[in-house]
């Protein structure tokens, strides 16, 4: 059919719409209280800055070793972009206060080896290869990642969160900070890492 209107002969165009969202979009889980968070990716080589009561043979860190008294496992990722400076101050803040309560610190980190050392922490610190604690704790996936659910991030990162682990690697508090707004609860963790060393006391003593 012939028409006057030089743009009517044309097929119709089509834009094709990229989107960098990934394809898969399995939301991220963060784990909770109960749940079991494995340490068995940690290797010694993998601490920046170790515990002191770490031997030196091995290269493996037997999660006995880091569960003889209650753990506070904290994320920490320089993409946080202001908040992550933040965090470290509180961590630090709370380093004495959780061993005088009868626990210990571990931070750990996806950062490159590299800008970890940098930090200078005074704290334990590991690099999380791969994420791989970070995913075995739901704050962290490919398929969900930071800067898709939230504006300012431009890269991918865990979610801020602070474990308590008790015996057998499992959560016996847990704090996240989805939005990036708040601080971590001290009084609550304190006290968590006081209640998780009684019991794990107990179960020393009836055993």
């Amino acid at each position: 059919m012939y028409t006057t209107n030089r743009y009517a002969d044309l097929l119709p165009f089509r834009y094709e719409i990229i989107s960098t969202r990934p394809k898969d979009r399995t939301p991220i889980q963060p784990a909770s209280e109960g749940s079991v968070v494995p340490l068995s990716h940690l290797q010694r080589e993998d601490f920046i800055v170790p515990f002191s009561f770490l031997g030196a043979e091995g290269a493996y860190v037997p999660g006995s070793e880091l569960l003889n008294q209650p753990l506070v496992l904290a994320f920490y990722s320089r993409h946080w972009n202001g908040y992550a400076p933040d965090f470290v101050r509180q961590l630090e803040d709370l380093y004495a206060d959780i061993q005088v309560m009868g626990g210990q610190l571990l931070v750990v980190s996806g950062d490159p080896v590299e800008e970890l050392k940098a930090l200078g922490a005074k704290f334990p610190l590991a690099y999380d290869k791969d994420y791989a604690i970070a995913k075995s704790a739901g704050i962290y996936a490919e398929t969900d990642p930071l800067w898709a659910r939230l504006s300012g991030f431009e890269e991918n990162a865990p979610l801020p969160a602070t474990y308590v682990l008790g015996q057998s690697q499992r959560i016996a508090w847990a704090f996240t900070d989805p939005l990036f707004d708040q601080r971590i609860p001290r009084r609550e963790l304190l006290t968590a890492v006081y209640t998780a060393g009684q019991a794990q006391a107990l179960s020393r003593a009836i055993a």
